[in-house]
């Protein structure tokens, strides 16, 4: 039906009741969207729809977080510190970020560090690495109430 108000209501992580967020109209040919500004959606959520007196059914959005990790150097001699930092979005203040190293010889990632993030949500931490070779790192954020599990795109550092 052409012209028909439809209104959009969500129940954030943590809420106890849905919120009406945005309404609008069906087109000439009866459907409808509804556009939200960049950064509105950054944690677990559910939604749902309701036009006159019907109500569709809820919909559970599952969002990760964004996780940055960087190195002060991508090439550094064994034993020599290299200075990792990043950040997460939304903020996880007060939570631990896993750094993560890939290990060739178990195909598998192995935990080397547990910085907790800062009031900022961030972090910054020094290690140092013996052995020479390719080091592929990431920083994971374990799965909580208001995000999967998320990790960071992969630094690859060499070490001579």
């Amino acid at each position: 039906m052409s012209g028909a108000q439809v209104d959009l209501w969500r129940e954030r992580v943590g809420q106890s009741s849905f919120h009406q967020v945005a309404q609008t109209t069906t087109s000439s040919s009866g459907t409808y969207s509804f556009t939200l500004k960049a950064g509105t959606v950054m944690a677990d959520q559910e939604w749902y729809v309701t036009s006159g007196a019907s109500r569709s059914g809820t919909i559970d959005q599952r969002v990760r977080a964004l996780v940055a990790l960087t190195a002060s150097t991508h090439t550094l001699p064994a034993g020599q510190a290299v200075v990792l930092r990043g950040h997460v979005t939304p903020s996880h203040a007060g939570e631990a970020v896993l750094i993560e190293k890939w290990d060739a010889s178990t195909r598998s990632w192995h935990v080397i560090a547990r910085p907790r993030l800062s009031k900022g949500s961030s972090y910054s931490l020094s290690h140092r690495f013996a052995q020479s070779g390719k080091s592929k790192l990431k920083a994971v954020l374990a799965l909580d109430a208001r995000n999967l599990a998320s990790s960071s795109p992969t630094v690859t550092l060499t070490v001579t």
